[in-house]
């Protein structure tokens, strides 16, 4: 039989000039429909009348994309803002049901559909949702055939790689974070390790704060950008982070500070299967090489919030959250699990920050602003290491 799943919520998108405008989202399958009035009508019917409606025709329009080409904070929601831009369709019935089940507004076998939330097999596989990670591996490589190295950095960094960009809600939540509080946690002798530093930027920032800072990462790509650009109290080497035996040559008791940030996640759901890195291994190294009081921080994408849709009005927004413990889709662990890992390796939570993005944010992208603004899209977390 053939009903809409109780995963599909229905949005109102009419405007003063395109009126009748609806949105179908399936808020699991991350997809989308937009619908005429009529064919909301006839999906309100259609399980105990199959064939309400009529022939048709009916209008409705194509308007899901992967928004997150655009960047990994932009809008995840994955449908076009702008109905102007919306894709007309003239349908007839078997057209528009076709249509429908493309993008899981409508199934026949509900088994079978539950059945696709399941890890993709291969980079071909189209028919299991999979989890973001392998959504966007599989979309910038078949889709938009780009190298997701360049693409990672051109989305974060502005075009000189020395600085995050203001423009995106990196910059307007993460760098002015840090911004702010390098100033009050990192003074004139501190040494610093920054594991997974990617291309120095941040290990720049603590630098230029007094700090002696060590940059480790496991791509040489990323470092050589970071040795090209890196300013005087910096130092950059390639370690394979979480691997037994890889931060050997970095003494033990020597930084007062270890700073991640958009990494640790990658312990909890691997970037890539087969991925060899062990959380425990990493953070007993962690705790090896910091100072008796030093501070290990670790700032991630919220565990809640993050990859979530951003629903409602621009300035009154709303959000659906389709799993926390339990991830399909998901790629960031519940804070639970993060915060059990570590002080399970002798660590105490000392602070923690939710981050909101700048002022400044709002005249650049208001439905960005005001939805981290309201729903925090990283957290913060400070944690020492306490005696047994």
């Amino acid at each position: 039989m053939t009903i809409v799943p109780k995963d599909v919520i229905f949005l109102s998108e009419s405007t003063e000039s395109c009126a009748d405008r609806w949105v179908a989202m399936n808020v699991f399958a991350r997809t989308s429909v937009g619908l005429s009035s009529e064919v909301f009508e006839l999906l309100g019917r259609i399980a105990n009348d199959p064939e309400a409606g009529g022939e048709g025709p009916f209008h409705c329009w194509r308007i899901e994309y992967f928004s997150n080409e655009a960047g990994l904070l932009a809008d995840p929601s994955r449908f076009r803002r702008n109905v102007d831009e919306w894709e007309e369709l003239c349908l007839t019935r078997a057209e528009l049901i076709a249509e429908l089940k493309t993008h899981c507004i409508l199934v026949d076998d509900e088994t079978a559909y539950r059945k696709r939330f399941k890890p993709k097999r291969n980079l071909l596989d189209r028919e299991h949702f999979g989890n973001f990670h392998q959504q966007h591996g599989q979309h910038m490589a078949l889709a938009r055939r780009k190298d997701p190295t360049d693409w990672w950095m051109r989305q974060k960094f502005t075009e000189d790689q020395l600085s995050v960009r203001p423009d995106t809600l990196y910059g307007a939540i993460q760098s002015k974070f840090l911004e702010a509080y390098t100033e009050t946690r990192i003074s004139e002798g501190m040494t610093v390790v920054d594991l997974g530093c990617g291309t120095g930027v941040y290990s720049n920032m603590m630098a230029r704060r007094g700090a002696n800072v060590l940059g480790i990462d496991p791509s040489e790509e990323y470092l050589n950008v970071a040795r090209a650009n890196a300013v005087p109290g910096t130092r950059f080497e390639n370690m394979k982070i979480g691997e037994v035996g890889a931060l050997d040559k970095i003494p033990a008791s020597s930084a007062d500070m270890i700073f991640m940030s958009d990494a640790l996640l990658f312990y909890f759901v691997p970037f890539y299967p087969g991925q060899n890195a062990d959380i425990h291994t990493l953070l007993k190294d962690i705790r090896r090489i910091l100072k008796p009081g030093g501070l290990f921080v670790s700032m991630e994408p919220h565990g809640v919030f993050y990859l979530m849709p951003w629903l409602g009005a621009v300035d009154r927004p709303f959000v659906v959250v389709t799993e926390y413990l339990n991830k399909s889709f998901g790629i960031v662990p519940p804070l639970s699990w993060l915060i059990q890992q570590v002080t399970r390796t002798g660590f105490a939570v000392t602070d923690m920050r939710e981050i909101v993005p700048g002022d400044y944010f709002e005249k650049i992208d208001p439905r960005g602003y005001h939805f981290a603004s309201e729903f925090p899209l990283w957290h913060l977390i400070e944690f020492r290491p306490f005696s047994s």
